[in-house]
């Protein structure tokens, strides 16, 4: 009895991330088959293709996704026995499935655009590329994740305070520049230092997002919903 609680936590986990993925399934099999194919019907228009605004987007969905699962269900949960520590390693554990789950998704999608593109015509960039391009969201995309959990986290505890607002503002906005800069920085396709001090400065960020979900989530208050 007692393993099975003490793995209760991981099982919350993956089923927060295999519960993602089947709702999402048939938007993300459509996207990967549609995007690549209008990206070779339209080179002539869109030169370097759709897929790379489609993982742009897709980082902000899973931000939103992820902290609204968390700000729409953490009282729930709470009340049918889960613990916040609970909570706080499923949702470390689904930020970890769901960022890799989408890396190797939008690592697909490069390269199915590049296939169908050099179908057509030149494709705008090489293999190595179009692959660099995807594997890139293997750091980038954590920091999406538990930055839109944080977000619910501290909007749970916090949430109608004036100053929570203007703090959120301002330091999503701030976060919003410096992941720009990670997501879109030339050094991801040159390899070298410059490509590993990249990566390890949104591996650093991410982790960095992480601990504060975890310190936010274990001591969090949880409110009733008012009548």
């Amino acid at each position: 009895m007692e393993t099975r609680l003490a793995q209760r936590r991981y099982r919350f986990g993956w089923r927060l991330f295999t519960g993602a993925t089947t709702w999402l399934k048939w938007w993300l099999l459509t996207g990967i088959v549609l995007i690549p194919v209008l990206s070779a019907l339209l080179a002539d228009v869109f030169e370097l293709g759709l897929w790379s605004i489609t993982a742009a987007v897709l980082q902000w969905f899973a931000a939103g996704t992820a902290g609204m699962l968390l700000f729409g269900n953490l009282a729930v949960w709470v009340s049918r026995g889960c613990t916040r520590r609970e909570i706080t390693v499923a949702f470390m554990l689904f930020g970890v499935l769901a960022s890799v789950a989408l890396a190797a998704y939008l690592t697909l999608g490069f390269i199915a655009e590049h296939a169908l593109m050099a179908l057509v015509d030149e494709p705008p960039t090489s293999f190595g590329a179009a692959l660099a391009s995807g594997v890139r969201y293997l750091a980038i995309t954590p920091v999406y994740c538990f930055a839109g959990v944080l977000v619910a986290a501290l909007a749970t505890r916090y949430g109608g305070s004036g100053g929570f607002t203007t703090a959120v503002l301002f330091g999503t906005g701030a976060l919003y520049a410096a992941t720009l800069y990670l997501e879109f920085n030339d050094a991801w396709f040159d390899p070298g230092r410059s490509t590993a001090l990249s990566a390890i400065a949104a591996i650093v960020l991410a982790a960095a997002l992480a601990a504060g979900c975890a310190a936010a989530l274990r001591s969090i208050p949880v409110r009733g919903k008012q009548a």
